[in-house]
């Protein structure tokens, strides 16, 4: 089984390479997510950060998190495409845009959230694990 999970840009300057699977796969509702994937929510696989993971040039977006603490978008330099982001309050984890990540990954979300800034357009089926910000575990970390 290829355990090798490669994510890139349109242009394909800007990838990004682990090695062992996600440990956490949510869909996000804050609002720094709808205004930086230009969609109601974004859809981000969490990875833990390896030695030389990432290769190219990207373009830093850096932001305030719902926790206070630092985070940065990081977009292609050359297409501008959003990638990854890294949040302080998530030490370690790289934020991979789902949409990014070629096969074999396959998108399975564990939770939803920061539904408290939910797109009023956007319906989340019943059933599935919400939160009105943060989770209550620490992706990784559970």
């Amino acid at each position: 089984m290829n355990n090798t999970f490669r994510a890139q840009c349109q242009c394909g300057q800007l990838t990004l390479t682990f090695t062992q699977t996600p440990v956490a796969q949510l869909i996000c509702h804050c609002r720094d997510c709808q205004t930086i994937s230009g969609m109601p929510y974004a859809k981000a696989a969490f990875f833990k950060a390896e030695e030389q993971c990432t290769q190219g040039e990207f373009k830093a977006i850096d932001m305030t998190g719902g926790s206070g603490k630092p985070k940065q978008y990081r977009r292609c330099s050359q297409c501008n495409d959003f990638v990854y982001a890294t949040v302080d309050a998530l030490t370690g984890l790289l934020g991979v845009a789902a949409d990014r990540l070629g096969p074999p990954f396959e998108f399975q979300p564990m939770a939803h959230v920061w539904t408290s800034e939910k797109a009023p357009e956007v319906d989340i089926p019943q059933g599935v694990f919400q939160f009105p910000k943060a989770p209550p575990f620490r992706p990784g970390k559970q």
